[in-house]
């Protein structure tokens, strides 16, 4: 009886340890201002925020996916110091990227056309620093007023990558 109990016991151990690692562990780092008009640049974070907010609506109980929280990501740009201006910036950003301890950045970028947004997302994989191309959302193009109406949009397509059978 014993046996038993301990190899059901050791069953349950590894099952549960299997669904725990296989969670994502990503990243939703501020969008690009790719105008370079300053007055945007609040929308590189609303638009961060909100978005993580909105993943977080398709796996409440983080059976999917683990999303770094914000201030961690944050206190990370900082410690580095990043700056879009700086030529390095590419390289700067996977920097702080990779001491996150993440396999997948979420991020995006903007740009100001025609007085109003024209707004693309991207799953970047870590290993590669390349975007996977079944993830993106291009050219969603959408007033000031109305650039949340852009997040569930965007959520729609990446959430795919992570829990199986979400709905178009």
């Amino acid at each position: 009886m014993k046996i038993a109990k301990s190899i059901f016991l050791l069953s349950l151990i590894v099952v549960m340890s299997s669904s725990v690692f296989s969670q994502k562990r990503i990243a939703v780092i501020p969008f690009n201002n790719m105008d370079g008009n300053v007055q945007y640049n609040e929308w590189c974070y609303n638009l961060q925020d909100s978005l993580m907010k909105e993943l977080f609506k398709y796996d409440v109980d983080g059976k999917f996916f683990h999303i770094v929280s914000i201030d961690s990501v944050e206190a990370v740009l900082a410690e580095i110091n990043i700056n879009p201006d700086n030529p390095q910036y590419e390289s700067d950003l996977w920097a702080a990227i990779s001491k996150l301890n993440v396999q997948e950045v979420i991020t995006g970028n903007f740009k100001i056309q025609a007085k109003r947004f024209l707004i693309n997302a991207y799953i970047y994989d870590v290993g590669t620093k390349l975007p996977k191309p079944e993830f993106q959302v291009r050219d969603i193009f959408k007033k000031e007023d109305k650039i949340y109406e852009a997040i569930p949009i965007i959520a729609r397509t990446i959430v795919k990558a992570y829990v199986p059978q979400v709905e178009q």
